[in-house]
């Protein structure tokens, strides 16, 4: 189970997700080899032996990165495990493609400030599940 992340280019004007339009259709976030280079100066050493589906281990959160097989790629869906030591980077990679993020476990937009408290309780409930 990971606390999930979606990238990609959404309305500017759109304060939460329910202001996006149901007819809205996402630019590109750009080609196969800028959004893997992207990724790959956000987090170096990312594994990218499967390029659709690139991963990171970290000292504190992994990133498994689902970036599919078109040329151009529309999204990116970041499966993070770990702790909120993952926003900064993710916020870093979000910006540099200067696109948005939708934060799975909150429903909205992802926010460095509030994804902290999303990912704790996301920890939250998973150890739940677990004792």
């Amino acid at each position: 189970m990971s606390w999930d992340v979606f990238i990609q280019h959404l309305p500017a004007s759109a304060l939460c997700v329910a202001d996006i339009p149901d007819d809205f259709t996402p630019l590109p976030l750009g080609s196969r080899a800028d959004v893997l280079n992207a990724i790959l100066s956000v987090f170096p050493g990312t594994d990218t032996s499967d390029p659709t589906w690139l991963t990171f281990d970290g000292a504190s959160y992994s990133i498994e990165f689902g970036v599919g097989s078109a040329d151009l790629v529309t999204y990116i869906a970041l499966h993070v495990r770990g702790d909120e030591s993952a926003i900064p980077p993710i916020a870093l990679l979000i910006e540099q493609l200067q696109a948005r993020g939708l934060d799975s476990w909150t429903g909205e937009f992802f926010d460095p400030i509030s994804a902290c408290d999303s990912i704790r309780r996301w920890s939250e409930y998973v150890d739940g599940l677990t004792q």
